[in-house]
Formats: structure tokens, C-alpha cells, sequence
């Protein structure tokens, strides 16, 4: 079995994927962290698609589909990978980076992380239907393509774990509150005495 090696891109094609690339790149990381949940890998995977992406750029026909593009590369890797059955796995410690936001206000920090929690609670195809809806800025279409099914089965995935996500934020939020509100009870007594 041979393989054909690629052509090397010309520099107008090497400048164009370099600009797509820069366009895309917040949403495409966005959603490999998502589906990774492991900073390193999520390196890895991104490393290794945009590498795939070069070597494949002259037969993207449309460039408006680069995203779509890369995340087909970065999926089929991650299946390949074997670790699409730890998908959206409960956040560790060490991994609180992927969960906060850096550029977030400090008061927003502890929500985030109670954001993630929920959505590592969602059903797989419901987590990544919203991840590539939400966080990567797909069109249904596109998420069908990858997911397979029918159109409306990835909006009713997507509406699902909107529902999911809500109620699971409401029930967290209520009892966060309930919390807060008995320490500043016991808070005040301790004052008291």
C-alpha cells in the first residue's frame, strides 16, 4: 500500500487557511475542550486537526464550511482515539481550567463551574448536540450531518437538553440558596451570642 503524499499548498492557499483558522479557532478550541474535558488532550486533538486540516485544505470546497471542516476532522479523531465513551466526564480538580473561564469576573466563577457540572449531567448526544450548537456556533444541518438522524431529532436533542439544563440549574440554584441563606442564619446567631 502506498500512499500519495499531498502537494504543498500554494502561499495564497497557506494564507487563506491561516485566516480561516484565526476566524474559527475560539469556537473549534471551545468545543474540543468540551467534548475532551482534559486540557492535554484537548491540545493534543486540536494540534492533530489542524495538522489533517493543512494536509486536506485543497479539498475543502467551501470555505464558509472551515468549522464544520474541522470539527469533522476533530470528531473522527476523538472516535479513533477510543475516548468518545468518556465524553463530558465530571470535571476533577485538575481540571478546573477547562470549567472557568479566566477572563471571567470572580463572582461569575462559582456559576460557570455550577454550568458545567449540569451540562456533564446531560445524556452524550444531548451534551453534544448543544456543545456544537451553543459552543461551536453550528447550523442544525451541519450538527445532523455529524450526528446523523433527522433534522428534527438534533432539535429536539438541543430543546431536550435545554429543558434538562434549566431544570437542573433551578434545582442547584434553590439549593445553593437554601445554603446560603442557612450560613447567613447561623452566621447571625454565632454574631449574637
Amino acid at each position: 500500500m502506498s500512499q500519495t503524499v499531498p502537494e504543498p499548498l500554494s502561499k495564497a492557499q497557506q494564507e487563506e487557511f491561516l485566516a480561516l483558522q484565526d476566524l474559527h479557532h475560539g469556537a473549534f478550541v471551545r468545543y474540543v475542550r468540551a467534548i475532551t474535558r482534559d486540557s492535554e488532550q484537548a491540545r493534543d486533538i486540536v494540534a492533530e486537526t489542524l495538522l489533517v486540516a493543512l494536509e486536506r485544505f485543497d479539498t475543502l470546497r467551501d470555505p464558509a464550511s472551515f468549522l464544520f471542516f474541522l470539527i469533522t476532522i476533530a470528531r473522527r479523531l476523538f472516535w479513533r482515539t477510543g475516548r468518545w465513551g468518556r465524553l463530558f466526564l465530571r470535571l476533577e480538580e485538575k481540571h478546573e481550567d477547562l470549567a472557568v473561564d479566566a477572563d471571567a469576573a470572580p463572582d461569575m466563577q462559582p456559576d460557570l463551574r455550577l454550568l458545567h457540572e449540569c451540562i456533564a449531567r446531560l445524556p452524550a448526544r444531548q451534551r453534544e448536540a448543544l456543545a456544537l450548537f451553543e459552543l461551536a456556533g453550528l447550523r442544525l444541518e451541519e450538527i445532523r450531518e455529524l450526528q446523523g438522524g433527522s433534522l428534527s431529532g438534533v432539535k429536539s436533542r438541543i430543546a431536550r437538553a435545554r429543558q434538562k439544563l434549566a431544570a437542573q440549574l433551578n434545582e442547584r440554584g434553590e439549593a445553593t440558596a437554601q445554603e446560603r441563606r442557612e450560613g447567613t442564619i447561623e452566621s447571625i446567631e454565632i454574631e449574637a451570642e
